[in-house]
């Protein structure tokens, strides 16, 4: 983590500077006023690329943006670790399968074994987050997910013989 210089500016407020791993700095004037000044400097550069001047309510919201108030991104790791118990399958409906010509909801799916189906492909159209009124029909490709367990379940429940390689 960098190291932020703060200095005081006299008559007129503070300045931090952040040197980034880039080599880049950022220095950030807060006025007295509160109005905020954001100037960019590349490597090695006296003159900033850009400057960018924010009213106090405009930097508030932006700090909110980046301390991660509206969004908190998932770090890589906690992904990786979340998904390795979720899995994708991709399903061929045969004319004989219990779910042909029946609706998501009558199907019972998501009630019987956890999965959820996240799309349908019926040949050249795709049904992306099917509504549970939506109709299963033979030849479609149903692509469901669920934890390893509820696929194992939904294929044993429904007699799944034909699983496609995705």
């Amino acid at each position: 983590m960098s190291e932020i210089k703060e200095c005081e500016l006299p008559g007129i407020g503070k300045k931090f500077t952040l040197e980034l791993d880039s080599g880049d700095k950022l220095v950030v004037v807060i006025h007295s006023s509160g109005e905020r000044e954001v100037f960019k400097f590349i490597h090695d550069n006296d003159e900033p690329t850009s400057v960018t001047k924010l009213t106090d309510e405009e930097a508030r919201q932006i700090g909110a943006i980046l301390a991660g108030t509206y969004f908190q991104p998932v770090i890589e790791e906690e992904q990786k670790l979340a998904m390795k118990n979720i899995t994708m399958e991709w399903i061929k409906i045969e004319p004989d399968s219990m779910l042909a010509n029946k609706n998501i909801e009558e199907s019972n799916i998501r009630k019987l074994t956890g999965v959820s189906i996240t799309t349908i492909i019926r040949g050249e159209h795709v049904i992306p987050n099917p509504r549970s009124h939506e109709t299963i029909r033979p030849q479609d490709i149903i692509i469901i997910i669920g934890s390893n367990e509820q696929i194992k379940k939904f294929i044993a429940k429904f007699e799944i013989k034909q699983r496609l390689e995705e």
